[in-house]
């Protein structure tokens, strides 16, 4: 399911080598329209969802699809579900039933052991959980996690040996043994899970733990996305609670809660110090200070036509370049007229905080092109005998209805001119008889309009003696 290239990134990763900085993979060139770095925007992020303030957090979002749409689309996800979480939390106090049979993994978070190194109370609760989870499911495996040693034992190994003594298999006893936290916890978890076959897994815990618990394990699929350039496919499922607390999952997250989870998100993420450095020095509101504008791929336009804003691109740029982030859907157009040919500009234009700023992208408009079709009475003509009528009928596109002169000739001399009434219809001319035999001139000319180009039509017919 995963590349070589992807294990190598994630046992790097996990190894805590990885240099951060070095390996964010990009889906797309960088286009970068903001002075301040991509981590401090992250930084900035996680700050914005602490505060719960999303207009801000818009404009740092923003500004990272600047530099990284791939990023911004992962960051964007993350905290929207960082923010679903710290809302509410479904919590499954016994085994869920319909996960899936194959593929599945349930992940134990350990618990610090007593000083003798043995399981306590609390960890063995989380393990008794997930023996249920093993019988329900005897396909699946389990994951458990935990580094902290006490008196020459970790928690990964002493909940390994307690699944042992109760018959679980060793092969499916997957155990993770250096995290001393639950960002540990998360970093490693998904490092090991992303470079098996595993395809879901579901997180056992306190329920007092499980939503911090949730917004880490996320939080590290960001990580292993921006080290390994790929897509996450693994799915955090259903999870197993102990519900050590009546309202777990059903009250909003308290502030200090929320707070202390953001500066474990940043610690997983790996932009610990930039998220430090705005928690020291908290951004101000942006200012909007001007819009920088992409043309239309479209800025020549025959008379008639409507604007296109295919192509066209709307930035707004913050605090002289601080920031910037695309708002083509929220600018306001005008000025755009089709109606008469030469060069104008449309006004595009867009208020934020009572801060109004426009930019022109400037347009030419070109005669829409006349057509001319015509039909003959007959094409049979003798000498002295037969008359020929010729209906011409101009057409124009756009809606436009054909104004000017219709003129007829015949071997080159001006036989009939007619005014188009407006109204779209066909005229006709009645060419007298011909008394000289031979090939003879057919001309119909259209002289066109302020708003057509003119059109033509010419044909040779032979008279008969």
């Amino acid at each position: 399911m995963h590349s070589r290239g992807i294990r190598r990134a994630l046992v790097a990763l996990l190894a805590g080598v990885v240099a951060a900085a070095g390996l964010l993979v990009p889906a797309t060139p960088s286009r970068a329209a903001s002075s301040v770095s991509a981590d401090i925007l992250k930084g900035q992020a996680i700050y914005f969802l602490r505060t719960g303030d999303a207009a801000q957090r818009e404009v740092v979002l923003g500004s990272l699809a600047l530099k990284s749409p791939w990023q911004a689309t992962l960051w964007t996800d993350f905290l929207n579900s960082w923010e679903t979480i710290n809302k509410s939390m479904a919590m499954n106090s016994s085994v869920p039933k319909g996960l899936p049979s194959k593929g599945h993994v349930f992940v134990v978070l350990g618990s610090a052991l007593s000083k003798s190194g043995k399981m306590t109370t609390k960890l063995e609760r989380r393990m008794k959980l997930a023996l249920k989870a093993l019988s329900k499911y005897p396909s699946s495996k389990v994951l458990v996690t935990g580094g902290a040693a006490r008196n020459g034992h970790t928690e990964g190994e002493v909940m390994q040996k307690w699944l042992l003594a109760r018959g679980v298999a060793k092969s499916r006893i997957i155990v993770e043994k250096k995290a001393a936290s639950t960002v540990g916890n998360a970093t490693n978890s998904m490092a090991i899970l992303a470079a098996s076959p595993a395809t879901s897994y579901s997180l056992i815990s306190d329920s007092s733990h499980l939503r911090r618990a949730s917004i880490l394990f996320r939080a590290a699929t960001v990580r292993v996305q921006e080290v390994s350039g790929q897509p996450w496919t693994i799915r955090q499922l259903a999870n197993v609670a102990y519900l050590d607390m009546k309202t777990a999952g059903r009250v909003p997250l308290s502030a200090s809660s929320v707070a202390y989870t953001a500066s474990n998100v940043a610690s997983v993420l790996k932009i610990a110090a930039p998220y430090k450095a705005v928690l020291a020095k908290p951004p101000s509101d942006p200012v909007l200070t001007s819009i920088a504008l992409t043309a239309p791929k479209k800025v020549t336009y025959t008379v008639g036509e409507r604007f296109s804003t295919s192509g066209m691109v709307v930035k707004a740029v913050y605090d002289k370049g601080a920031y910037a982030r695309v708002v083509t859907s929220g600018a306001t157009l005008s000025g755009f007229d089709s109606g008469t040919v030469g060069t104008s500009e449309v006004r595009a234009a867009y208020s934020e905080g009572g801060v109004t700023k426009a930019a022109t992208i400037p347009y030419t408009v070109v005669k829409a092109t006349g057509s001319l079709s015509w039909s003959f009475s007959t094409k049979k003509i003798t000498r002295s005998r037969t008359k020929v009528t010729v209906k011409a009928t101009v057409t124009a596109p756009n809606g436009l209805v054909p104004t000017g002169t219709v003129r007829y000739y015949l071997d080159g001399k001006l036989l009939r001119s007619i005014t188009l009434d407006g109204d779209a219809s066909p005229v006709r001319f009645t060419y007298p008889k011909i008394a000289k035999p031979g090939r003879h001139a057919f001309v119909v000319k259209y002289l066109g309009s302020d708003q057509l180009t003119g059109a033509r039509k010419a044909v040779t017919l032979s008279v008969k003696a």
